[in-house]
C-alpha cells in the first residue's frame, strides 16, 4: 500500500504550541492539539497521523493512512471544543471525526446523515490505521490465546501476510484489541482497543523489512447509523492492553466470572481441575462386547436380510473354526457390518410423524437406539456380554477404569448423542461419579436430507434451512461448512432450537453441552433477516443473537462450551476449545491429504476411533516455531478470561497429537493454567496402565490441585525470567505464581528453588509447592 508519510516541521509545531497556549483555537488548521495530564497529542486532520508526547518520548501511535474508498480527503475546518476534545468533517466522504483525550485516546468516526445513502452492496471503507512499522519492535495479537511477533521476523512477516491479511475483528482476532512495543527511552506499548470490533478487516504487508498492519472498517447500509469507535491505550507492559480490554469489560458488564456462574449453576464446580476428554465410538456394539467370534460371524452370515460388504465377505466369509483365526481386523469389520445392519433394520425415521410439522427426531433416535439394543439381544445375545455392558463411545467398564485410575475430575464430551442413547444408565453412573458428560450440538449448518445423515447435528428441517439461510449483500446465501447446506442465522428458528436442545437433555441425560460455533464470533451480515418489519441484520445483532442462544441454554442447568469463547461471545459460556491450540493448516496437503508424510493428520476412519484424533503426527514448519515455541507465546487471552471461560486446545489436537511439540504445549498449557484434552475410545480405557489412561492421570496431577487453588482468580503478570524465553512465569491475583522451564537440557534456579528441564514448579498463595514435570 502507498504511504503518504505527512510530517510537521519544527517551525510549525511551535507555532501550534505559542498559540494554544494563549487560549487560541486553529480552527481551520489541518493539525488538532489535545492535552491531558501533561501529555500532548498531535493529529493531523485529514489524514490521521498520530503523534503522542510524554514527558520522555514522542512517539508515533498511527501514519498518515486515511482513506475513503481508496480516496484521501482533506479538511476545511476543524471544531476545538476544549484542549482535550475537538471534531471536523472529512471531504468529500462527509465522515465525522470526534476525538477526545483523557488518559486514553478516543476517536469516533459517523457516517454523516448528509452524505449519499450507502447502497446494499457497495460499503464505504475506511482505512483509518497504519502501524508505524519503522518505530515497533513487536506486536501482540489476540490471534488465539497470544501471538509475540517481531516485526523484524521474515519468516512471521510472510505467515502473517499469507494467513491473516483480510482477517476479522470478531472471529480471526479473538479479542478487539492489538498491542504495539514501540522504540523508547523506556518500555512502552500502545494499545488500540475497537470499541466497535464488527465490520473491520486487518491487512498484513512488508515495508522496509518490518512487518506493517493496516486496518479497514465499513460503512454499509446495515450498519451505517452506528459510530465507528477506537481507543489508543498507552502503557509499560506488554500485558496492559489485556488489562484494559478486561477492565472495560468489568466496566460495560459485559463479564460473568465462573464464580458468579457456580453461585447460579453448581454443577460448573465439576469443571474446576478438571481435563478435558472426547469419546469416540457412536455404535451399538464394540468388538469388546463379543463372547463367541465364530458363533456372531456364523449368525451374521445366516441373516438374510443383512447386506455384507464386500470387504467383509472379502476377509472372513470362507473362514471356518479351528482352521482360521480372525485377526483384530477382521473383529472390527464385523462389528461395524453388524451396527450397520441393525440401523438399517431399525431405522429412526420409522417412528416419525411426518405430519407434526419440524420434527426433531431426537426421540425417536432415542427409541431406535434402544429397540436396536433390544433386537440384538433377542437374537445375537447368546454371543455377546450382557447389554448393560455393551457400548463403543461409552461403556460401564471405561468408568470402572476411570475410577480405578483415581481420575477425580473429567468433562467427558461425544461427538454425537447416540452413544448416551444406548446406554443412558452409564451416564447416569458418570454423573454419579462427579464427571460433566455431555453432547455435541451445532445449529450453524443446515443440509438437505440424504446429503450426509451421519451428520445429526446439521439434520434441519428444510423450511428452515432455506428460511435461515445467511443472505449475503449480494443476495447469494452463505455455503455451510465444507460448503454443504448453508449457514444460519442464529436468531431464526429459535423454537426448533430450544425444543431440540430439551429433548437432547431429557433423553441424553447429559449435565453439560458442547455448541459448535456459537462463540467463534462468526459475524456476518444478514440481508434476508425480517424483525419487527425491519430487514436485515447487522454483524452486532447477529453476535447478540449468539449471545442470546447460549445464555438461554446456560439457564436450562447445564454446564456450556463451545468452540474459540471469542470475547464477543461469551454469554452463557463456562468453557471453551480452541484457544490455547487452535485450528491450523487446513489447506497444507502434507497435514491434510499426504498420507506418507509425518505431518499427516490421519483419515476420518474408523468411526469408532478416527485416526485424525489419536494419530500421532509431526507439526510441519512454519507452524512449528511461530505456533509452539514459547519465545513467540504470551497469555493475552488468560489475562482477560482466566477466571471467566476455562479455555483449551481444538479438539483435533488434543495434548497428545503432536509429538514434536508436546512438552512446549503442556508447559504452556500449566504456566497459563489450562487444562489438558486427551481423546479417548473404548480401547483407550480398558485398563489403568494403558497410555492414554496414564496420561490423563499424570496431568491431573498438575493441574488438579493447582486449577484448584487458581480458577477463580486473575493471571495478572507475565515474564520472562532470562533473555531468551526458555524461562517463564505468570503470576495470579492472589500471589501465587508458576514458572516454566522450557529448556530440554539444562535446570534453572529461582531463589535457590530448583525449576527442573521441561517442568514447572506452581508457588501458590496456600502454601503449597508443586512441581510437576512434562512427559516426552
Amino acid at each position: 500500500m502507498h504511504k503518504a508519510r505527512l510530517r510537521l516541521n519544527v517551525f510549525s509545531i511551535l507555532i501550534l504550541f505559542v498559540c494554544f497556549a494563549h487560549g487560541q483555537t486553529h480552527k481551520d488548521s489541518s493539525v488538532v492539539v489535545l492535552k491531558s495530564d501533561q501529555q500532548v497529542i498531535q493529529i493531523e486532520a485529514a489524514t490521521l497521523a498520530i503523534e503522542w508526547q510524554t514527558t520522555t518520548d514522542k512517539l508515533a501511535i498511527n501514519q498518515a493512512s486515511l482513506l475513503v474508498n481508496g480516496v484521501a480527503q482533506y479538511v476545511n475546518k476543524v471544531e476545538q471544543q476544549s484542549e482535550s476534545s475537538a471534531s471536523w468533517v472529512l471531504k468529500p466522504s462527509q465522515i465525522q471525526i470526534s476525538v477526545s483525550f483523557n488518559q486514553t485516546l478516543q476517536v469516533s468516526f459517523e457516517y454523516s446523515t448528509q452524505a449519499p445513502p450507502i447502497l446494499r452492496n457497495q460499503p464505504i471503507q475506511l482505512t483509518w490505521f497504519d502501524l508505524p512499522e519503522q518505530f515497533t519492535q513487536t506486536l501482540l495479537m489476540p490471534f488465539n490465546e497470544g501471538m509475540r511477533i517481531p516485526t523484524d521476523n521474515k519468516t512471521w512477516t510472510e505467515y502473517a501476510i499469507s494467513t491473516y491479511s483480510g482477517a476479522t475483528t470478531t472471529q480471526d482476532l479473538k479479542m478487539p484489541f492489538w498491542t504495539a512495543e514501540l522504540v523508547a527511552q523506556r518500555p512502552t506499548f500502545v494499545s488500540v482497543h475497537l470499541l466497535t470490533a464488527t465490520d473491520n478487516r486487518l491487512q498484513f504487508s512488508e515495508q522496509g523489512n518490518k512487518l506493517d498492519l493496516t486496518a479497514e472498517h465499513d460503512f454499509t447500509i446495515l450498519n451505517s447509523h452506528q459510530p465507528f469507535a477506537v481507543q489508543f491505550i498507552l502503557g509499560q507492559d506488554q500485558l496492559d492492553g489485556a488489562k484494559y480490554y478486561r477492565a472495560w469489560r468489568k466496566q460495560k458488564k459485559l463479564s460473568t466470572s465462573l464464580a458468579e456462574r457456580l453461585v447460579k449453576q453448581p454443577q460448573i464446580k465439576r469443571l474446576i481441575g478438571a481435563s478435558q476428554v472426547y469419546l469416540f465410538g457412536g455404535k451399538v456394539l464394540s468388538h469388546h462386547d463379543v463372547k463367541d467370534w465364530w458363533g456372531l460371524k456364523k449368525w451374521y452370515f445366516s441373516q438374510t436380510q443383512f447386506k455384507p460388504t464386500k470387504e467383509l465377505i472379502k476377509e472372513i466369509a470362507h473362514f471356518e473354526k479351528g482352521k482360521d483365526w480372525l485377526s483384530i481386523y477382521q473383529k472390527r469389520l464385523l462389528i461395524e457390518n453388524i451396527n450397520l445392519a441393525v440401523e438399517r433394520l431399525i431405522p429412526p425415521d420409522k417412528a416419525i410423524n411426518k405430519e407434526v410439522k419440524n420434527q426433531n427426531g431426537i426421540e425417536q433416535q432415542f427409541i431406535a437406539a434402544q429397540n436396536r439394543k433390544t433386537w440384538l439381544v433377542k437374537h445375537a445375545g447368546q454371543f455377546l456380554i450382557e447389554s448393560n455392558q455393551w457400548g463403543q463411545g461409552i461403556a460401564k467398564g471405561m468408568l470402572d477404569t476411570f475410577k480405578s485410575a483415581k481420575l477425580e475430575k473429567l468433562w467427558l464430551g461425544f461427538d454425537n448423542w447416540m452413544p448416551a442413547f444406548y446406554q443412558p444408565e452409564v451416564i447416569d453412573q458418570a454423573k454419579a461419579t462427579g464427571y460433566l458428560i455431555g453432547t455435541y450440538d451445532s445449529y450453524n449448518t443446515g443440509i438437505p436430507k440424504g446429503l450426509n445423515d451421519s451428520w445429526l447435528t446439521a439434520q434441519l428441517p428444510d423450511d428452515m434451512r432455506n428460511t435461515c439461510a445467511i443472505q449475503r449483500a449480494d443476495g447469494v446465501n452463505v455455503k455451510g461448512f465444507q460448503n454443504s447446506g448453508f449457514y444460519l442465522n442464529p436468531a431464526c428458528g429459535r423454537p426448533y432450537v430450544e425444543q431440540r436442545i430439551k429433548d437432547l437433555l431429557r433423553f441424553g441425560r447429559f449435565n453439560s453441552l458442547f455448541l459448535d460455533v456459537d462463540a467463534t464470533a462468526m459475524a456476518r451480515e444478514d440481508y434476508s433477516f425480517i424483525s419487527d418489519g425491519k430487514e436485515g441484520m447487522d454483524q452486532k445483532q447477529m453476535l447478540e443473537a449468539f449471545n442470546q442462544r447460549m445464555d438461554w441454554i446456560a439457564q436450562q442447568g447445564v454446564v456450556l462450551g463451545s468452540e474459540d469463547g471469542n470475547a464477543l461471545t461469551t454469554q452463557g459460556l463456562a468453557f471453551a476449545h480452541g484457544m490455547v491450540t487452535h485450528g491450523f493448516g487446513w489447506r497444507d496437503p502434507d497435514m491434510r491429504r499426504n498420507r506418507k508424510s509425518p505431518y499427516f493428520w490421519g483419515a476420518w476412519y474408523p468411526d469408532a476411533r478416527p485416526a485424525v484424533f489419536f494419530k500421532s503426527a509431526q507439526v510441519k514448519e512454519p507452524y512449528k516455531t511461530l505456533l509452539f515455541s514459547p519465545q513467540f507465546r504470551v497469555p493475552l487471552y488468560q489475562t482477560v478470561f482466566h477466571d471467566e471461560v476455562i479455555n483449551t486446545h481444538h479438539w483435533l489436537f488434543d495434548s497428545l497429537k503432536f509429538i514434536d511439540v508436546k512438552i512446549a504445549r503442556d508447559l504452556t498449557s500449566m504456566l497459563y493454567n489450562t487444562p489438558a484434552m486427551v481423546q479417548l475410545s473404548r480401547d483407550d480405557a480398558i485398563k489403568v496402565s494403558q497410555p492414554r489412561i496414564k496420561a490423563l492421570k499424570h496431568y491431573q496431577q498438575g493441574f488438579l490441585p493447582i486449577h484448584t487453588q487458581l480458577w477463580d482468580k486473575a493471571l495478572t503478570d507475565f515474564k520472562w525470567l532470562d533473555d531468551k524465553g526458555q524461562l517463564q512465569q505468570t503470576s495470579f491475583s492472589d500471589g501465587s505464581k508458576i514458572i516454566a522451564n522450557f529448556s530440554l537440557h539444562q535446570d534453572q534456579k529461582i531463589d535457590e528453588q530448583l525449576i527442573p528441564k521441561t517442568s514447572i514448579v506452581a508457588f501458590l498463595s496456600n502454601g503449597q509447592v508443586i512441581s510437576w514435570t512434562a512427559s516426552p
